[in-house]
Order: structure tokens, then sequence, then C-alpha cells
């Protein structure tokens, strides 16, 4: 038995469905095309509020960790985030909820939970994450041009 995993994101008003890549733009949707959509030095991307989704047949979902696993955070630019368990509207404002830098190595606790339980947390059957709230944030003095291209891993264990 394995779990099946999708990644999903929330735009404002409802899930907009599975997503196929987590691009941060000056729009607020899903699956964007980042040279169509760029951030502006000295401004951020509209948040991005993504959760894991788990169906099929398992025993269990637990120790989930989310952390950024390839590419490089360039000079001028940050991303932060959080993990909640409600949603508000995205915005692209600096963000008053994504306000943690996105660990750049694989964290030694357990840091997304399911209904806001991170280390006892976990689901027996088909369920979903909290909330991964992200922002990219790039400071006024950015060089035009494209800004880095990052792989983020959620890890869990699976029973």
């Amino acid at each position: 038995m394995t779990a099946d995993f999708e990644w999903w994101e929330f735009n404002g008003a409802a899930d907009t469905g599975e997503a196929a890549n987590c691009n941060f733009g000056n729009s607020n949707g899903r699956d964007l095309t980042p040279a169509d959509n760029p951030i502006t030095a000295g401004s951020a991307s509209y948040e991005k509020y993504v959760y894991g989704s788990f169906s099929g047949a398992f025993s269990k979902i637990y120790h989930l960790k989310f952390w950024e696993s390839g590419g490089n955070i360039g000079a001028g630019e940050a991303v932060e985030w959080a993990c909640v368990t409600a949603t508000a509207a995205p915005v692209n404002t600096i963000s008053v909820v994504a306000v943690a830098s996105v660990a750049e190595s694989e964290p030694g606790y357990y840091n997304v939970s399911f209904s806001g339980a991170t280390t006892t947390g976990s689901v027996t059957s088909a369920d979903t994450t909290d909330y991964i709230v992200l922002q990219h944030q790039i400071v006024a003095d950015h060089a035009a041009g494209a800004t880095s291209q990052l792989t983020f891993t959620l890890q869990y264990d699976e029973l």
C-alpha cells in the first residue's frame, strides 16, 4: 500500500486544483510562467497557499518536513514561509503570514502539520496537510532578469 500525493493550491476564493508548479509571480494564480509574471525589484510575489493532498491506500502518514532542497536563493532575494491552518486572500505586499525563512536543508524537526499538530499530527486515511504559505521577496536594487529557480521538498513517513 502506498499513498498518492499531489500539491494543491488555494488562491483566495477557492482551491484552484492540483498545482503543476509553484512558480512565484506578480499574478495570483497557479502554474504561473515566470517570464509572463515578473516580480519587480523592491516588491514581493503574491503569497502561495499550497498544501499536500494524500489519497490512496496507506496505514499512516506522519513526520512532515518542508524545505528548499535544490537551487540557491540569490543575493537580494528571500523566500519566506509559514504553516497555517486557515487561508486568507493572498497579497503581493510583504507578507504578515509568511515571516520565517524557508530552511535551506532538511530540518531536524517536523514543521508541517495536519490540523495544527506538527509533532503528533498524522492521518490514517485520505486528508490534506495544513497550508504552507510561501512568498518570494526581492530587494529594491536587485538586478533585472530572472530570479532563482528553487526546488521545495515535503518529506513524510508512511506506514
